[in-house]
């Protein structure tokens, strides 16, 4: 048998799995111990380090991956929900090289940054006017900004098991302690870790996702207070799992009729169609957040929304209400690379996506039954997620009965089988994948619970 040290002799489906992992990947476990001597833990970014330690990738190319080791993965993560073209697409690095030969970034506009807006603008419902910031946690730290500032109120309403970005006012209730969380139908608000302010959660009022009865009833009761109530349209913490149509629709029926400010947290789900996850469900917001996909994989985000609530950033005719600097917003490399992926995403695009998705989803799915294992799968059009349980996971509570060990062991026996999810087994397709891709997929899941016991 491998032995993990030794001391001791593998025994368990992780154990082996790890075993499998470690003796693969050599070169990416000693640059994780180098890494560890001058970034905690060796990590800059949580959302991709994983036990015993994450890959280093040297490579990628269309859906391939390619690690320090030399070996090569298909991908099912593409950067979290990012890389909807895939790996490099030639539109975009074109694109990207052009602009790189006129310069990386400049002390005022480019004209691929109007582009870039007109883009949004054309194609998303809520979108009057926007503005450019560099990731997902700026594009909602301003959205809740701008709603306090044009309500004059204070506190928001935000959906438990939902992440909104890394910012105070909304790390509340990310992934609660069961045990601290509250009633179901009426949650605690939770700080995420220390050293949050001690008073974000005085600011903030807790829903449960996909419970319209229950987030009506809060809403109501704190109306005269709450400037926004914010919410991901698929709530990706949870594995992607879609709003149910009468829970958004509640959302704006009660929003509207209050007074209220209404955000959607499209950071990943404006990949569900063309006109994003509004479009999809034909419910429009006051303020939308977009991040990931707009980029065209440099570094994105951006907020819009209502011409009456942007206004309050107009510079011109005296200056802006609100304040908004930041010295790569609308940058040019991100601008180009941004332009060439909307212009390359036609609603024929999202259609393929669509069907193969579906179809990934449905396969997982009689693979489960076949095989008579205790599991599900979450997502719409190119999101899924595994889900360890046999209970149907429509939000967090749900979500929490995921066996963390089988998900453990998925997600490593994945790896050794070549394929890269999210390390909480979430992911997605993109333009570039194929249904063989998928079927291959599909075939590495079974063998991987086959190894962890399931016949």
């Amino acid at each position: 048998l491998i032995t993990l040290d030794e001391t001791r002799e593998v025994t368990t489906p992780l154990e082996q799995e790890i075993a499998t992992y470690t003796a693969a990947n050599p070169k990416s476990a000693g640059l994780h111990e180098k890494a560890k001597n001058f970034m905690p833990g060796g990590d800059t970014r949580n959302s991709i380090y994983w036990d015993p330690f994450p890959l280093y990738i040297t490579d990628g190319t269309g859906t391939t991956l390619t690690d320090a080791d030399g070996n090569k993965r298909t991908d099912f993560v593409n950067n979290m929900t990012t890389l909807i073209l895939g790996h490099r697409p030639a539109e975009v690095s074109q694109a990207v090289a052009e602009q790189l030969d006129h310069g990386m970034s400049f002390p005022a506009p480019s004209p691929s940054v109007v582009r870039w807006a007109e883009l949004l603008c054309e194609r998303v419902p809520s979108l009057d006017k926007v503005r450019f910031v560099n990731t997902g946690t700026e594009a909602t730290l301003n959205a809740i900004r701008a709603a306090r500032a044009f309500s004059g109120k204070q506190k928001l309403l935000k959906c438990e098991g939902a992440y909104h970005g890394n910012h105070d006012a909304i790390q509340i209730s990310v992934v609660p302690p069961l045990d601290k969380a509250g009633d179901a139908d009426s949650p605690e608000a939770v700080k995420a870790f220390p050293g949050i302010s001690e008073t974000s959660t005085d600011d903030i009022y807790i829903a449960p996702f996909n419970d319209i009865v229950a987030a009506e009833k809060i809403i109501r009761e704190h109306a005269d207070e709450l400037a926004a109530v914010i919410v991901e349209p698929v709530n990706g913490q949870c594995g992607m799992v879609p709003g149910k149509p009468e829970f958004l629709e509640g959302l704006r029926r009660v929003t509207d009729e209050l007074g209220i400010i209404l955000i959607f947290d499209e950071v990943i789900a404006f990949r569900i169609a063309y006109g994003g996850a509004q479009d999809y469900y034909g419910v429009t917001p006051d303020l939308t957040c977009f991040g990931k996909v707009v980029g065209g994989g440099m570094p994105v985000g951006a907020f819009g929304g209502r011409e009456d609530i942007m206004s309050m950033w107009d510079p011109s005719d005296g200056g802006a209400t609100v304040q908004h600097a930041g010295t790569f917003n609308g940058n040019p490399m991100t601008a180009a690379a941004g332009v060439a992926t909307l212009e390359n995403l036609t609603p024929e695009k999202y259609e393929y996506l669509d069907a193969l998705g579906e179809s990934l989803r449905t396969k997982l799915r009689a693979l489960f039954a076949e095989l008579e294992v205790p599991m599900g799968v979450t997502g719409v059009a190119s999101l899924f997620a595994l889900q360890f349980t046999p209970t149907e996971v429509v939000d967090y509570r749900t979500f929490a009965t995921n066996d963390k060990n089988m998900l453990n062991i998925m997600f490593i026996g994945l790896l050794n089988e070549g394929f890269l999810m999210s390390n909480r087994c979430a992911g997605n397709v993109s333009t570039v994948h194929t249904e063989d891709d998928v079927d291959a997929f599909v075939q590495a899941v079974s063998n991987v619970l086959k190894r962890a016991g399931y016949a």
